[in-house]
């Protein structure tokens, strides 16, 4: 059913334009939201596409044979128990008769003219017994609402190029082209309305799902369109293009098919770039939305990274605009919101994908965060006077922590954490890398062994 929505939601609108009674040039521009006569629950629409797309099966079997209703009628009962025969008859009168309509063609000599077409009857139907079949416009109309705009199936149209080229069919290619454009900044959509919609979380699982994919998908297209435009580069390929323009009435260069590529290729750095980056937050399990802001959140960064001095008259003017009046602003100290973090979930979404209630997740933030406050000022003294390297702070013993009962906590990950996760120990921070390698056996048998990253601040 959802594919045939996706073809009604697009065509629907221009069927209220058609069928208005609004006058030209009348001043009254307002549009209220109308009632729908009918029963509002679907129940028709639901008998009329599973018809369709029965009588779409048929065709297929019998070569285009008209069907009983009554063999419709028994099929669609395994959908809709309570259909009855008048109700498939009562779909199949409404489908099978004709309703005109009305548009404008244009011509290069001519103006616009008003011609019209009967020709939108669904299903065509035999008067005398009344068996059904599905009509010109009924097959097309169940196609329509098959076609597939999915970026994985669109590698597929970038080889209808290559297609084109060799049966000198250059005209089609821009209109490929665009196929493949608009299903690019489909999923380019998709990413941008995931990351600023905490609750789309059935989307993200499509992510996950098929996340190698895409970026096969979208490898194989750049890879066929760069093929394409090294062919018009060969002189075979250009000489017969242009004998090929020259039988054209229209004006055709080499410049318009070139556009078209560069048109994609653009397309899919931009989706590449942002589904890396979905991607990469998918991974490690941070997605943060840009459409819905975690106060909370930014307060407590405020509290722990208080702006500099150059950043205060950015942040006068942001205060002056949204603070209130005649009000001194002072900047919150850490423990005033520690208190208050909220971990509420979405109203709507069982999972939200910024408050996520992960007990693992959680565990690792507070781990980190006994990690900074017990060796965070120690680390920052030491790299004031000279760099860190991982040995070097393993070596001091800052991988482990002593409670209490002189009982020690592993905080190893944590460690590693500050030489891959800078801003968390401060802003201002690079890593390097020693020429030797790290080659460590920890206490309980642990090895360490690859590159030895250097912690040092940033040359001003």
């Amino acid at each position: 059913m959802t594919p045939w929505i996706h073809l009604l939601s697009s065509t629907l609108r221009l069927v209220d334009l058609h069928d208005s009674n609004h006058e030209q040039r009348s001043e009254h521009t307002g549009i209220s939201i109308e009632t729908r006569p009918g029963l509002s629950n679907g129940y028709w629409l639901d008998v009329a596409c599973l018809l369709l797309e029965f009588l779409l099966e048929q065709d297929y079997q019998t070569n285009g044979k008209y069907i009983p209703q009554l063999s419709c009628l028994n099929h669609l009962r395994n959908s809709i128990p309570e259909l009855s025969a008048d109700d498939i008859s009562y779909v199949a009168n409404v489908l099978s008769t004709p309703s005109e309509l009305y548009f404008r063609q244009r011509s290069e000599t001519e103006s616009a003219v008003c011609v019209s077409t009967k020709r939108t009857a669904l299903i065509e139907k035999q008067s005398q017994i009344g068996h059904i079949r599905l009509s010109q416009a009924g097959r097309q109309s169940v196609t329509l609402s098959k076609q597939v705009d999915d970026i994985l199936y669109s590698e597929h149209d970038a080889a209808k190029i290559i297609s084109a080229v060799a049966r000198d069919d250059f005209d089609r290619i821009p209109n490929i082209c665009d196929s493949i454009l608009l299903s690019i900044r489909g999923l380019t959509q998709d990413i941008r309305r995931i990351r600023e919609n905490p609750t789309l979380e059935d989307k993200l699982q499509s992510f996950r799902s098929n996340r190698k994919h895409y970026v096969t998908a979208i490898r194989n297209i750049q890879a066929t369109i760069m093929d394409c435009k090294k062919q018009f580069l060969r002189p075979d390929v250009h000489e017969r293009f242009e004998e090929w323009a020259s039988q054209q009435e229209l004006e055709w260069e080499l410049s318009i098919l070139d556009r078209s590529f560069t048109r994609i290729l653009s397309a899919l750095e931009n989706l590449n770039r942002r589904l890396t980056d979905l991607l990469r937050d998918i991974a490690e399990g941070r997605i943060q939305s840009m459409g819905v802001i975690d106060f909370n959140k930014a307060a407590l960064n405020l509290a722990w990274n208080p702006p500099v001095s150059n950043e205060m008259e950015l942040m006068q003017i942001v205060f002056s605009q949204s603070a209130p009046f005649d009000v001194s602003v002072g900047l919150p100290a850490p423990e005033d919101f520690r208190s208050i973090l909220d971990n509420r979930q979405a109203d709507s979404s069982a999972t939200s994908l910024i408050y996520d209630a992960v007990d693992t997740e959680d565990t690792e933030s507070l781990l980190l965060q006994q990690f900074l406050t017990h060796y965070g000022s120690v680390i920052r003294n030491h790299l004031k006077e000279h760099p860190l390297s991982l040995s070097e702070a393993i070596e001091f013993g800052w991988h482990r922590i002593e409670d209490g009962q002189h009982e020690q906590q592993d905080f190893l990950p944590q460690l590693i954490n500050m030489f891959v996760d800078t801003e968390q120990l401060q802003p201002d921070l690079t890593v390097a890398i020693d020429s030797d390698n790290l080659k460590i056996t920890l206490s309980d048998g642990r090895r360490l062994n690859g590159d030895n990253p250097i912690l040092m601040p940033v040359k001003q």
